[in-house]
C-alpha cells in the first residue's frame, strides 16, 4: 500500500508566510502514513490519526483560502467592469486575464492583489489590447525595480507614452528603462514622477525633445534644484519659453539663425540650446537667464549651463544606454510573493490532505 501512496508536493503561501499549524499537521500525517506500510494491525489507528490532521489542516487552511480566493475574483470582476462584449465574451475575456494575472505573478514575485489592480489601469489607460498583459508585466518589474506599487508605475508609463503619442508594448518597456534610469541617477521616486510628469511632457513632446533628454535633465536636477514636483515645474517653465520666447530670447535665436525655440532644440537638443543661449550672450549668466521670463526656468537653465552642465550631459548620455533598465534593476530586489488559492484548487486540496501526506518546501 505504501509504494502506491502519491506524495503531493504543496506549498501553501498565505499572506506571505506558511501556517504553522498547517505545517505541523501535514509532517503529522505523513510520519502515520509512512508506517502504513510496516503493519496493518495498526491500520485503523493511522488512517484515523492522518484524518484528524488532515481535517486540522483543513480547518486552519479554509478560512484564509476562502478569503483569498474570494478577493481575487472580486479583483477579477472589478477588471471585467472595464471590459466590451456580450456577457460569454466578457466572461472569457475575464478568465483569461486571470489566467495572465497568476502567470505574470509566478515570473515577477508579485502579488497577484497588486497586479489586479494593476491590470484595471492598464485597461483603463491602454485599453483592453492585444499589449495590455505585456504592458502590465513591464510596469510590474519596473515598479519592484522603482520601490513602487504597479498602478503607480502604470500611471507614469501612460503619461510618457500618451504624452509621446506611442502606447505600443515598445514604447511602455522604453518609459519603464528610462524611468528606471532616473531613479537610479536622480533622487527620485516612481510615485514622485508619476505624479508630475504628466505636466512637462506634452510641452516636450511637442517641441520634439527626445525622452533620453528629458529624463537625463530630471535626473541632473532632482535633488539638487528641489524636489520632484519643483524640477517638474522647473522643466515645465523652461520648455514653456522654448515654445513661446520671451522678446530678449526672440532677438537671441534671429541673431543664431533660428524662427524659434523648437528650431533650435530640435537643431541641437537640450544642452546644446543651453549653450548655444549662454554663448549668444557672451556668456554672461545674468544675461542669459534674462532669456527666459520665469525664475523657475531660470533655476533650471543657470544649473544645467552652469555648475550642473557636466551631470547633465553624462546622465543624459546614460538615458540612451538605459535599455533593459527596470528589468536589470528588478532583478536587484525580492519581492514578497504571494500565491493565491482558488475554490477549486481548495477543494482539490481537501482531497489530497485527507488522501496523501504533503510536504512544505
Amino acid at each position: 500500500m505504501a509504494g502506491k501512496n502519491k506524495t503531493y508536493e504543496l506549498m501553501l503561501k498565505i499572506g506571505g508566510k506558511v501556517d504553522g499549524s498547517l505545517k505541523t499537521a501535514c509532517s503529522t500525517a505523513d510520519k502515520n502514513l509512512a508506517a502504513l506500510g510496516k503493519t496493518a494491525k495498526t491500520a485503523g489507528k493511522i488512517a484515523a490519526g492522518a484524518m484528524v490532521a488532515a481535517a486540522t489542516a483543513v480547518a486552519t487552511l479554509g478560512t484564509a483560502a476562502v478569503k483569498s480566493a474570494a478577493e481575487y475574483e472580486a479583483q477579477l470582476a472589478n477588471v471585467s467592469t472595464l471590459l466590451t462584449g456580450t456577457e460569454a465574451e466578457v466572461a472569457a475575456r475575464t478568465a483569461e486575464i486571470g489566467d495572465q494575472v497568476l502567470e505574470i505573478s509566478n515570473r515577477t514575485g508579485v502579488a497577484t492583489a497588486d497586479l489586479t489592480d494593476g491590470m484595471y489601469q492598464v485597461v483603463s489607460a491602454f485599453g483592453d489590447s492585444a499589449d495590455a498583459a505585456a504592458i502590465l508585466e513591464t510596469a510590474a518589474k519596473s515598479a519592484a525595480a522603482g520601490n513602487a506599487t504597479t498602478t503607480d508605475s502604470i500611471n507614469l508609463l501612460s503619461a510618457v507614452t500618451k504624452g509621446y503619442g506611442d502606447t505600443s508594448a515598445e514604447a511602455v518597456q522604453q518609459g519603464a528603462d528610462l524611468a528606471f534610469a532616473t531613479v537610479r541617477l536622480g533622487q527620485t521616486s516612481f510615485p514622485e514622477l508619476a505624479a508630475g510628469m504628466g505636466k512637462v511632457i506634452p510641452l516636450a513632446s511637442t517641441l520634439g525633445l527626445e525622452q533620453e533628454q528629458l529624463w537625463g535633465a530630471m535626473a541632473t536636477l532632482t535633488g539638487v534644484t528641489g524636489s520632484t514636483a519643483e524640477v517638474v515645474t522647473q522643466m515645465k517653465a523652461t520648455m514653456q519659453a522654448f515654445l513661446s520666447p520671451s522678446k530678449n530670447m526672440q532677438a537671441a535665436l534671429k541673431n543664431m539663425g533660428y524662427e524659434s525655440g523648437q528650431a533650435l532644440l530640435e537643431s541641437k537638443g537640450l544642452q546644446g540650446s543651453l549653450d548655444a543661449l549662454k554663448d549668444a550672450v557672451g556668456g554672461n549668466e545674468l544675461a542669459f537667464a534674462g532669456l527666459f521670463s520665469s525664475v523657475e526656468a531660470q533655476t533650471a537653465v543657470l544649473a544645467m549651463a552652469g555648475n550642473q552642465a557636466e551631470n547633465l550631459t553624462s546622465k543624459t548620455a546614460e538615458m540612451y544606454e538605459a535599455t533593459g533598465a527596470a528589468n536589470t534593476g528588478r532583478d536587484t530586489v525580492r519581492p514578497k510573493r504571494v500565491k493565491v488559492v482558488s475554490t477549486g484548487l481548495f477543494s482539490q486540496m481537501v482531497s489530497m490532505l485527507t488522501h496523501s501526506s504533503c510536504h512544505f518546501w
